[in-house]
């Protein structure tokens, strides 16, 4: 089930929080910073959250559809995995295997940083570094909001809602 509720320190609207750590996947030094002036998906995830196993290939697909539908120099996803535990991601990835960047934050500074609570957590971004939405938890409508509202974003024709919320089942 998803959610979207208030984070402790971080709103829809703010300046969205570094986020970078070890890379595990994708340019060496790739951190969130690099990426401004791009509409950008930040996904937090572990090994051990069976929700994020099923929002990263939804979110990759998102993401090589904007790809071929030419937004790759405007578009981008950065991945977080929260585990302590570098060996233990990188086996993870070769068993669930994304295209985009990823990198671990072992020490938890993202973490800290994004007021995380509950897994997967995934933010979009909007070009000029502001929040555009924050996601809690995965649900059926989940990819299918991101993909609308980074299309939006990337169209330059989006008038933000308040509040997202999963689709009645």
């Amino acid at each position: 089930m998803t959610s979207v509720q208030p984070a402790l320190a971080i709103q829809a609207g703010q300046q969205v929080p570094e986020a970078a750590g070890i890379v595990l996947q994708g340019p060496a030094g790739i951190k969130l910073s690099a990426l401004k002036g791009k509409v950008v998906v930040v996904d937090f995830w572990a090994t051990w959250c069976g929700p994020c196993m099923e929002s990263m290939p939804q979110i990759d697909a998102i993401r090589s559809r904007l790809l071929k539908q030419g937004y790759g120099d405007r578009f981008e996803v950065l991945s977080v995995s929260i585990d302590d535990d570098v060996d233990q991601a990188r086996r993870f990835l070769k068993l669930h295997p994304v295209s985009y960047p990823v990198v671990i934050d072992p020490v938890g500074i993202a973490t800290k940083n994004f007021s995380l609570w509950r897994l997967p957590a995934t933010f979009l971004v909007r070009p000029s570094g502001e929040i555009e939405q924050i996601y809690y938890g995965f649900g059926d409508s989940f990819a299918g909001d991101i993909e609308e509202r980074a299309l939006a974003l990337l169209r330059g024709r989006y008038a933000p809602s308040p509040v997202w919320a999963p689709a009645k089942r």
